[in-house]
């Protein structure tokens, strides 16, 4: 008889486990004592390094003490070496939203709206591709550039304009994306994040359920448990007319409940990549 699986840990414990994992004890300045049945730090290092009893750090991590004080959580921070993502989503996990639809827009009546400021913005910049998407990566509104060098947004599905699917679920995205694998895990950190944020959020929950059962690779990136907001970056793409293209890219968060995000991508001036947005990249496929 098959025993029944373990219940999923409550994501805090989930959280500090796949951190401590990823630690060796030389990693941070600690002395290699005897085998281990398993990678990574022990709870009693953790707790040492945090200050906290090791009775304590366990209960954590088995899910039996889910409120730790803002105090504990930053010498958790520092013990397991997290950077300020993954800091403020260790405290945010301890905040979670109790409240169903309370990022804005999940609820329903309340559907996300682009500013109509934003929109224009859109439609005047004509050289740099730009789209805004809300924090479960669904694309809301893009321009001409951005429909020509990512893919035809107009032409899919409502619910496969997100960037995570196409990452994930649209095999033009593996063609395109120099870098596939930091593409679509990015995609999955992001989404962490934003569920995070807000768990009860209903297209994210659903979204991620989709693409988990669609793609082990979305589940294993999941299961990885990394977090990022938005920031700043580069990516490089392989488009089918264009050729090779570099593009920065840069996240600005509107104003607001709903915390979308503008993206424009844009090239240095004397570049190839420039003259090719310039000349207007045709659409490829997908």
């Amino acid at each position: 008889m098959r025993r029944p699986s373990a219940p999923p840990l409550p994501e805090l414990a989930h959280f500090l486990r796949s951190r401590r994992a990823r630690l060796t004890p030389e990693s941070v300045g600690l002395p290699r004592s005897g085998a281990r049945r398993l990678p990574g730090l022990r709870r009693s290092e953790v707790a040492a390094l945090a200050g906290i009893s090791p009775e304590y750090y366990t209960r954590l991590e088995q899910g039996r003490q889910r409120h730790p004080s803002a105090e504990v959580l930053d010498s958790l921070a520092s013990a397991l070496r997290l950077d300020a993502d993954a800091r403020r989503h260790l405290h945010r996990l301890t905040l979670r939203a109790s409240r169903r639809g309370e990022s804005g827009g999940d609820a329903a009546g309340d559907p996300l709206r682009v500013p109509a400021a934003t929109l224009r913005l859109l439609r005047t910049t004509a050289v740099w591709p730009a789209y805004v998407v809300s924090p479960v990566r669904d694309v809301l509104a893009w321009n001409d550039a951005a429909a020509r060098l990512i893919t035809d947004f107009a032409a899919l599905p409502v619910p496969h304009r997100n960037l995570a699917w196409f990452a994930y679920a649209d095999p033009y995205s593996r063609e395109l994306f120099v870098d596939w694998d930091a593409v679509a895990r990015g995609n999955a950190h992001r989404l962490r994040d934003a569920l995070a944020a807000d768990p009860h959020q209903v297209r994210g929950n659903h979204l991620v359920a989709e693409l988990a059962a669609r793609s082990p690779e979305f589940a294993a990136a999941w299961e990885d448990h990394d977090v990022r907001g938005p920031g700043t970056g580069h990516k490089v793409l392989d488009h089918p007319v264009a050729g090779r293209l570099r593009l920065d890219y840069t996240v600005y968060v509107l104003p607001g409940a709903q915390a979308l995000e503008l993206v424009v991508m844009t090239a240095p001036e004397d570049s190839p990549s420039y003259r090719a947005l310039s000349a207007g990249v045709a659409a490829g496929p997908g």
